[in-house]
């Protein structure tokens, strides 16, 4: 039997997290769950793909990755949606998130695997417009192709820890 050690806190997302704190939220906030703060006299959030507010990735990520809020904080308690960009190709070594992470695979190709001991042999294969909910708590491996773009939604606080086998 392998044995996983998780390591908590977050190895990588405090810096990113940080970062996401930082990024302009075009004037919405989500109060409680689900539930959004309008500005007074507006009845819609539109982020246009033409200005999603892109900006670079912290170093911890991969190389050439790029993030954008929509809507929320990743940190809070309530529902928000990201999205990650890459230019080149990526893999997110074996990690759990305490909550179901739900994604949106926009362009480019995706590949996930379960199991601390996981290859890409093993993994599912999404491309544009595929969507998948990995469980909480389920050990995972992503592989991303270039220029492949990830949204992501899910209940905060958004957290990835990184597991030694």
């Amino acid at each position: 039997m392998t044995s996983i050690a998780l390591h908590r806190p977050p190895v990588v997302l405090p810096t990113l997290l940080s970062l996401l704190l930082l990024l302009p939220l075009v004037g919405c906030a989500t109060t409680e769950i689900g539930i959004m703060d309008f500005p007074e006299g507006t009845v819609q959030h539109v982020v246009l793909a033409e200005d999603v507010p892109w900006r670079p990735c912290p170093p911890t990520l991969p190389s050439g990755c790029e993030m954008a809020v929509l809507e929320g904080n990743p940190l809070g308690t309530d529902l928000f949606t990201v999205r990650f960009r890459v230019s080149e190709a990526f893999v997110m070594p074996p990690h759990t998130h305490p909550k179901d992470e739900r994604v949106t695979v926009l362009s480019g190709d995706v590949a996930v695997a379960f199991g601390a001991d996981a290859t890409r042999a093993d993994a599912a294969q999404f491309g544009p417009g595929d969507y998948y909910v990995n469980a909480r708590d389920a050990v995972h491996t992503v592989w991303g192709g270039e220029n492949a773009i990830l949204q992501i939604t899910g209940i905060g606080p958004w957290e990835a820890h990184f597991v030694t086998p």
